[in-house]
């Protein structure tokens, strides 16, 4: 076994040396952390299109009609931007859940500054899928 000083310990301390292994080491597990600069999982953008209109019109109908479809599919604003209130967020985000069965944080705040397509890519990677 090695020794080794830093200035901070003036004495030895032991360095273990490397061993060879038969044993191969297991892979480790993806985290659920996640990286603060590292890009967002790809979104297939096939279910991200398919599902757009139907989220659209949720939306629609979350605000009472006050925001219409066409308007959101046509728009690349916040949701906040387009009149999207908080009671109209709690709503669609009820309607959501019961729609496609995924749970929607609704402290997450990029609910009040993503606009519909980032929306309709988040509950994709949520699991969301197109309805026929």
């Amino acid at each position: 076994m090695n020794t080794t000083s830093t200035p901070e310990h003036p004495r030895s301390l032991p360095v273990p040396e490397a061993q060879p292994s038969d044993e191969k080491m297991p892979d480790a597990q993806p985290s659920d952390e996640t990286v603060p600069d590292a890009p967002p999982p790809s979104v297939p953008q096939d279910g991200a299109e398919a599902l757009l209109p139907q989220v659209a019109a949720l939306v629609s109908r979350s605000t009472d009609g006050l925001i219409g479809v066409r308007a959101l599919l046509d728009s690349t604003e916040p949701l906040a931007a387009l009149g999207v209130s908080s009671l109209s967020l709690l709503r669609l985000v009820d309607a959501v859940e019961e729609t496609y069965g995924v749970f929607v944080d609704l402290g997450d705040r990029s609910l009040h500054t993503d606009g519909l397509r980032g929306l309709t890519e988040r509950l994709v990677r949520l699991g969301a899928e197109a309805t026929p």
